[in-house]
Parts: C-alpha cells; structure tokens; sequence
C-alpha cells in the first residue's frame, strides 16, 4: 500500500500547474489516507524531534553526576617575588553533583516529555483528520454539484431542441428560442462555475494527501452523541500533559537556581624550595552553594508564569469545544426536521417541471412557464443535495470536534 502511495505522491507533485483530475479507487481507505496526509504534512518533522528530546531527558536522569564533568589545573610559584623556588600544582577533575531528589525529579521530567510527545502525536493525527475529513467533504460536494449543472444543462438542451421543434412546425415564435438559448447559456455557466470548484477541491486534497486519486465512495460517518467534550479529547490531553511538563520544569528551574554540589578529585604535587623534594599529596575538595533565595524565586516565578499560560490554553482549547458541539448540535438538530421536507419539495417541482414540459409541448402553456419550473426544480433539488450533504458533513464535525476519528 505505501508503495503504491508514494507512486501516487509523486505524480501529484510532478503534474505541476497543469490541473489532473483525480482517479478513483474503490479499496482506498480513509486510514490510508490519513497516513499518506501526515507524512506530508510540515509537521510531521516534528515528531521524532519530539521524541528525541525526551529521550535526551531521560538519558540524562539515568547519568550519575549532574552535569558534564571538567578538568581543573591550579599552578602557584613564587618567582616573581621571594624567588626560593617555591612551587605548587594541582590538579583534578570537578564533578557536578545531584541535589536529594534531583535525579529522580530528572527522570520524571524526561517522562513528561514522552507524555507529551505521544500527546502532541495523537493531537497531531486529530488535526490532520479533520482536514482530511473537510477536504473529502469539499470534494464530494463538488462532484454532486457538478452532476447537478450537468443534469441542468441537458435539461436545457433537451428545452431547446423542443423549442426549435415547434419553431419549425410554426408553432412557438423566434422570440422563444431565443428566450431557451439564453437560459442554456446561462445554465452552461453555472456548469463551467462547478467544474472550477472541482477543480479547486481536487487540487486542494491532492496538496493536503500528495495523491492523484480519490476513494470512489463519499466519506460517510455514524454520529457519536456526546453531551460534553470529554478530558481525554487528543487536544486536550496535549495540553493537560504540557500543564503537566510545566510542574517538572519548575521543579527543575528552582533546582537549577540553587546550584549543585561540585566534587572535585585530584592531586597536589609541591615543594619548598629550588633543592627540595616534590612532595605529592591527594586533593580533595568540594563546593556547597548555599542562599540565594531570591534567585530561586524568580527562576520558579518564571516558570510558574509559563504553567498558567498552558492552563489558560487549556480551559480556552475547552470552551471553544463545547462552544462549537453545542453550534453542531443545533444545526443537525435543525437540518434532521427540515430534510424531509426539502425533500419533499424537490419531488414537487420536479413533478411540476415534468407536467409543465408536457403541457408546453402539446401547446397548453407559453415557454415562461417552463422556464420558471425548470429554473423552480433544480433550485429545490440543488437545496436538498446541499442540505443533505452539509448534514453528512455536521456529522463529521461533531465527531471532529469531540475527538473520534473515523
């Protein structure tokens, strides 16, 4: 299957500017879709960015000293005063050490990371889906449109011909034909107008999936009723995990304020004057920082800050979600009473279209009011696809906007 994607991703990318209208397949699956969606999407890169850095996170809480060690060389002589050829030279290696908790408070840190990374992943294929989603939307409504102008324009083909037919036998006058041609060029540019959207919904899925086909069915869904957005809503589990990461990184900002205990290991080699001895000894130091309150304070004050930010997108990221499944559950609310009789009305003026032809070609009534039920029919039914398109379509978005994917 990815073989084959990849053939169709660069035949996508090589057509150019010259427009290709997209095939259709019947056993191309949505998840297929959306996996070809993701890898082209700029974000994608992201991912393994993501994971590395909390794999780095991690690695570091499992190292036993808490930075990079380094070397350190002290050299002292007394040549450039006294002269007896005192001298004195140390050397060792400094080693960073972990404050009580520190480590521990590291490992959990690297963890939080790859909680948030696999978050950010699931908020990621969420996202994607939903473009896939209003993309194949767009294109299904395009098509049906389509079909609908090219089923108006051969009825006004098919009104011409009449017309011309009872011109011929004397029967309707010049003025009508004219009156029929004029509607038939009207009707072929609706026509024209839909095969633009098309076009406009084809390229824009080919930019979003890097593919040259399309599934040959329209993208249906089974609502799922929820009466609220649930915690565990992809986007919102991204952005508690980061809520999350912040604790962490406090706990790391103040630690980090305090500085870390540093061990130092080496040797001491002197002597005391120009005919003595070196006299070697071993060199052991350490550095305790201590104070700084106020340091810490505002290394912790800042972290702190960044915490209510992701808070603040949090409960934002949730009202908005409710905001638009309460929208959603209007309008299907609205639409599941007004399709039937949409419906309903489209049979009827399709009715009267049909008699209203008959009549005109038996000589019981003027072109006009042709005209009217034709122009009457596809109106009604042009509603009622749109209608029951955008009810498929509310449907996807209520599942959008509550997390499910198809």
């Amino acid at each position: 299957m990815f073989g084959i994607l990849a053939t169709m991703t660069g035949a996508a990318w090589g057509q150019g500017i010259e427009h290709v209208h997209l095939s259709k397949s019947e056993t191309l699956s949505f998840d297929a879709i959306l996996n070809q969606a993701m890898l082209q999407s700029p974000k994608y890169r992201e991912i393994a960015v993501r994971d590395a850095q909390a794999k780095d996170h991690k690695r570091i809480g499992q190292s036993w000293i808490a930075g990079r060690p380094s070397a350190q060389i002290d050299y002292i002589d007394d040549r450039s005063l006294t002269n007896l050829g005192q001298t004195e030279l140390s050397y060792g290696v400094a080693l960073p050490l972990w404050r009580p908790g520190e480590k521990k408070a590291m490992s959990a840190l690297g963890q939080q990371y790859s909680v948030q990374s696999n978050g950010w992943q699931r908020s990621f294929e969420l996202e994607i889906a939903g473009k896939l989603r209003t993309s194949l939307a767009d294109l299904h409504e395009a098509e049906t449109l389509l079909e609908l102008e090219q089923e108006a324009t051969t009825g006004a083909l098919e009104l011409l011909r009449i017309v011309e037919m009872l011109l011929n036998a004397g029967q309707v006058s010049q003025l009508d034909v004219m009156q029929a041609r004029t509607l038939l060029l009207s009707q072929q540019r609706n026509e024209l107008d839909s095969e633009a959207m098309l076009k406009d919904a084809e390229r824009t899925y080919a930019v979003l999936t890097g593919l040259t086909v399309a599934p040959a069915s329209p993208h249906t869904e089974i609502r799922v009723v929820r009466k609220t957005v649930a915690p565990t809503h992809p986007q919102l589990q991204f952005l508690q995990s980061s809520i999350d990461l912040q604790d962490s990184i406090i706990s790391k900002a103040e630690t980090a304020a305090k500085g870390n205990p540093v061990l130092t290991l080496g040797s001491r080699r002197m002597k005391n004057g120009a005919n003595a001895n070196y006299e070697n000894a071993l060199a052991l130091s350490i550095s305790i920082p201590f104070g700084g309150k106020s340091f810490v304070g505002i290394a912790g004050s800042t972290a702190r800050r960044s915490k209510v930010d992701a808070e603040v997108q949090y409960y934002t990221a949730l009202r908005e979600l409710n905001a638009q499944l309460h929208e959603a559950e209007h309008q299907l609310f609205t639409l599941e009473r007004t399709l039937p009789l949409s419906q309903e009305q489209a049979q009827l003026s399709r009715a009267q279209w049909n008699m209203a032809s008959s009549a005109f070609e038996l000589g019981e009534t003027d072109l006009s009011k042709v005209v009217i039920a034709m122009q009457q029919a596809r109106t009604s039914a042009k509603n009622f696809e749109t209608m029951s398109m955008q009810y498929q379509r509310l449907i996807t978005e209520s599942n959008q906007i509550i997390g499910v994917l198809p």
